[in-house]
């Protein structure tokens, strides 16, 4: 049950969920419970931010879906740890797709001498 590898490159529906899974209050607390520890069960990340399983299992997967935390199954119990490679690499990408393009800073410098 491992989150999905990360691609070079990622769609633009990449970075949509990506982005989208660190829109909500509830999913930043979760990243930031995994921040500190290694892994923790479904059930102790439950308790510790005071939600009810079923409702974090949903944050999980949005969570999983934009690659931002990693699971694994042991038995019945499901693992959880935050994909900091994926945070990262997602970051990185970002700041490649809008970084300025030499010909955007052409057309930039002619049209401030019009």
């Amino acid at each position: 049950m491992r989150s999905v590898s990360l691609i070079a490159n990622p769609s633009l529906r990449e970075f949509r969920a990506h982005y989208q899974a660190l829109a909500s209050v509830t999913r930043l607390r979760i990243l930031q419970v995994l921040a500190g520890i290694p892994e923790i069960t479904v059930q102790e990340l439950a308790d510790a931010i005071g939600v009810s399983q079923p409702r974090l299992s949903w944050h999980l997967r949005m969570l999983r879906r934009g690659q931002l935390v990693r699971a694994h199954r042991e038995g019945r119990t499901v693992h959880y740890s935050l994909n900091r490679e994926g945070l990262n690499a997602f970051h990185r990408e970002l700041s490649t797709l809008i970084a300025p393009r030499p010909r955007v800073r052409a057309l930039q410098h002619e049209w401030s001498e019009v």
